[in-house]
């Protein structure tokens, strides 16, 4: 934290790790931004794609002495991605920030062209029928996926994973004593010039190390169980010529 320091961002349900945060880590992230007088920003558009019973909290919930702007869209609860469509939405202390306001309110007055179909959609599918709801239950398409790609990667020595609480992303370590991998950046594009498997590199989201990758879940369950087994073939090319042979474990 620094003078420079003036906002905190929080993504919740998480990008790349499919965490979901519970309230006291969301409450002791408020806590920061009000210690701070910082801008809160509330990135919560998988907040509906949970699993299992987790909980997604709304952050202005928590902060009603914060000024915060949360953001959502249609891209990802209700799969309307080519819409091109989103919002957010102010809560909060509002006279803290009146420059920035006058700021948001100029920059949209100047978008000449608005997604006025997009806007239409909007009413519709926060109105309507909520289709996710029987996709993220047990049986249904998005919770089948994340169990086989979570099952499928545990299966494979040296990786360790969480199973991920929110959203549509594993976030795998591979363990640095069974695969020496000094640049993820260069794995990721080996696997997809070898296997044509595209996945996102770890240090991509800052990270800290190079033992981590992100895996989207939103193929088909064949689809991901063969991506998967590429994965480990790959892998195999990779593991250092000691290493120990044995069960893979979760994170």
């Amino acid at each position: 934290m620094t003078d420079r320091t003036k906002a905190l961002v929080v993504i919740n349900l998480n990008n790349p790790t499919g965490a979901v945060y519970p309230k006291e880590i969301l409450e002791a992230l408020v806590d920061i931004a009000r210690r701070h007088n910082l801008i809160l920003m509330a990135d919560e558009i998988y907040e509906k794609i949970t699993y299992d019973g987790a909980e997604a909290i709304n952050m202005c919930t928590l902060a009603d002495d914060v000024f915060t702007i949360t953001y959502s869209g249609l891209s990802k609860t209700w799969r309307a991605a080519g819409f091109r469509s989103g919002w957010c939405y102010i809560s909060g202390p509002q006279y803290r920030a009146k420059s920035y306001l006058e700021g948001l309110q100029l920059m949209s007055n100047l978008r000449m062209c608005p997604n006025v179909p997009g806007q239409h959609a909007i009413q519709t599918a926060l109105g309507g029928y909520q289709s996710i709801d029987d996709l993220i239950a047990p049986g249904g398409l998005l919770h089948e996926q994340r169990q086989v790609a979570y099952d499928r990667l545990r299966e494979i020595e040296g990786v360790q994973v969480e199973q991920m609480d929110g959203a549509m992303y594993l976030f795998p370590r591979l363990d640095p004593e069974i695969y020496p991998i000094e640049s993820d950046e260069a794995f990721v594009i080996e696997l997809l010039r070898q296997q044509k498997i595209l996945v996102s590199h770890g240090r991509a989201f800052n990270w800290i190390d190079d033992q981590h990758f992100r895996l989207v879940t939103l193929p088909a369950v064949a689809e991901l169980e063969s991506a998967i087994e590429g994965i480990s073939d790959f892998l195999a090319g990779y593991r250092t010529p000691s290493a120990p042979h044995g069960c893979s474990e979760a994170g």
